[in-house]
């Protein structure tokens, strides 16, 4: 198996979620408003205000935990609620998940754009 940089790991896992699902006018808007979202609230209100919502916000929410708990990343535990690392993370901890965020949902949005205008 080849080595992947973490660059290339988000653009595959951003990637593979957007060939998973038909791209409709909503989605593409929400994925390009949760990086904006999270620099001017922060990544704990982006956040619990994606999870409050149905559809689209929502998804984009789980994919993110998803994300976030995943193997190598900042809350790797694979376990629990991306919330519920969030409130429990000390700041060097939220400031490497905002950061991770940040750049796994540049991949997505782009993503989501090029394979909506198809």
């Amino acid at each position: 198996m080849a080595i992947q940089t973490v660059e290339q790991q988000r653009a595959k896992k951003a990637l593979e979620w957007v060939q998973g699902r038909k791209i409709d006018k909503d989605l593409k808007p929400a994925a390009e408003s949760f990086a904006p979202l999270i620099l001017m609230s922060g990544l704990g209100q982006a956040a619990a205000f994606y999870k409050s919502k149905e559809g689209n916000h929502r998804q984009l929410y789980d994919l993110l935990s998803e994300w976030l708990c995943g193997l190598g990343r900042p809350f790797a535990s694979g376990e629990g609620d991306l919330l519920e690392h969030l409130v429990a993370a000390d700041q060097r901890a939220y400031r490497a998940a905002q950061a991770e965020a940040l750049a796994f949902l540049q991949w997505l949005k782009k993503f989501a754009k090029a394979y909506g205008e198809e």
